[in-house]
Formats: C-alpha cells, structure tokens, sequence
C-alpha cells in the first residue's frame, strides 16, 4: 500500500484526504491527488519535517500526517479558501531564501510550482531547497513540464476563456503562459551539486487523461441523473486507469534529488 495511506472510505469514493475531505469525490479531484500523492511516496523515513516551497494554506500537508513547514509570499486567496490542516506550520517568505536553518528538513518539495517562479530565478530556488535538505534526504519537484504540457493549458486556458470560466484559473494558466513551464532536463541542470548523488525523474499523468479530465470538469459529459453514486460509477475506472498508466505523452514530471 502507498505511504499516502488510504485516500477513500467507501465505494462512492468519499476523500479521506487532500483538497475537500469528507465530500463526495469528482473525477477532477485526479488533479490534486496526481499532484500529492506521488510526492507522499518518494519521501523519506525521518522524524525532521519536510518543508514545501509554495504550500498555501493546505498542500502537501492535506495528503499526510506529516509535519509540513509552508513557505509561501503569496496570498492565500490564491489557493481558493482551503483550510489549514494541524500539521502545517506556516513561514512567511520564498523560495529563493528559505527561512530555515541548513539540514533542517528531510525534504524539501515545491509542487505545481516551479512554473509560477520567472525562469531566471529557479537555479536560486533550488539551492535554496537543497541548502535546507539535510545529507540522506530529498528534493522534489513535480509539476507540468515541456511543450505538449504548454499546449495544453493554452487549450484549457482557451476553453476557461471561451465558458467564462473563473478568474482565479486564468490567474494560474496566465502565470505558466508568461513564466513558460520548465523542461525535466531545465529542472534537472538545477541539481548539480555535491551534495546529490543522483536525480531520477518520470512522468505521474498522462496528457490525455488530464486533458478529459478538463473536459469533464467542463461539463463536456453531462449526466442525465446527476448523482454521486453514477459519477463515481462512470468515472472511478477512467480515474484507476489514470493512476496506473506509466506511457507518456505526460502533464506533470517529479524530479527527485536523492542527498549523499
């Protein structure tokens, strides 16, 4: 079983964990979880904290009963009302000064978030996170990656556009169109370091999948009998095949810094 521990209490699929406890689960509620859950599983055994570069008020601390210390400059109204769960511990401040001693963390990861952080300052942001990592822990970065993962928030952002969709989701697609997504290869120059003594990296979601996804969030399948039973009926196979499938073209890539 993953160490993000169980993410469902029953057939209907009711979340345990991440953005909204405790309410019936959608098929875009694969987002969050695609986001998080790959990161519970690469983190180490280890009673120091982990520390998330970018967390909002919730994070990386809604899918784990971990200590999480949040390092986040921007407004938490960004982050769409989510509440503060008791295993987050907040700092103000960013990436590319971590208010944190060296070695303090077992891992520091930054999800969803290198795309929001103007290219010329990633290297900082990254030497920053490894400088707080102590010797045998890690560093994680996941987040959508390339061209084809380009293109296609330029096609979400454009059918947001053409539904009138909310505002708060053009604020985060016009950051990753101005800002440009990094590449792995982008990501991976940034740990070249004595410290590391390797970096893996592989893609957590596949571009079509995300992409129907949005379409279903859209409203592009609409159900006769709008029910939580017949939703998580219809789209709980298309949400296992999505976390099973290992063939690319992908969304988002995790890079993982492994520490000597």
């Amino acid at each position: 079983m993953s160490r993000s521990k169980k993410l469902y209490d029953s057939a209907l699929g009711r979340p345990t964990r991440g953005p909204h406890p405790g309410r019936p689960w959608k098929v875009w509620d694969l987002d969050s979880e695609l986001r998080y859950v790959p990161v519970v599983d690469e983190l180490p055994d280890s009673p120091l904290p982990i520390c998330e570069v970018g967390s909002g008020p919730r994070g990386l601390a809604g899918w784990t009963d971990r200590q999480v210390i949040g390092v986040d400059p921007g407004a938490d109204d960004r982050h769409g009302g989510a509440t503060e769960p008791p295993n987050m511990r907040r700092l103000a401040g960013d990436g590319s000064n971590i208010p944190l001693p060296d070695d303090a963390t077992c891992a520091t990861v930054a999800v969803d978030t290198m795309e929001h952080i103007p290219r010329e300052f990633r290297h900082a942001v990254v030497s920053e996170m490894l400088r707080v990592t102590r010797p045998g822990g890690k560093v994680i970065l996941i987040g959508p990656t390339g061209p084809q993962a380009a293109e296609g928030d330029r096609r979400v952002r454009d059918r947001w556009i053409a539904d009138g969709g909310p505002a708060p989701n053009l604020v985060w697609l016009d950051e990753h169109i101005a800002f440009g997504l990094p590449t792995v290869e982008e990501l991976a120059s940034y740990m070249q370091n004595d410290k590391i003594a390797r970096v893996r990296a592989y893609g957590v979601f596949n571009l079509w999948f995300w992409w129907t996804m949005h379409r279903a969030a859209c409203g592009d399948f609409p159900l006769k009998y709008r029910t939580d039973y017949l939703h998580h009926f219809l789209w709980g196979p298309f949400a296992a095949a999505a976390r099973r499938t290992r063939r690319g073209p992908f969304y988002r890539y995790i890079v993982v810094a492994d520490l000597r």
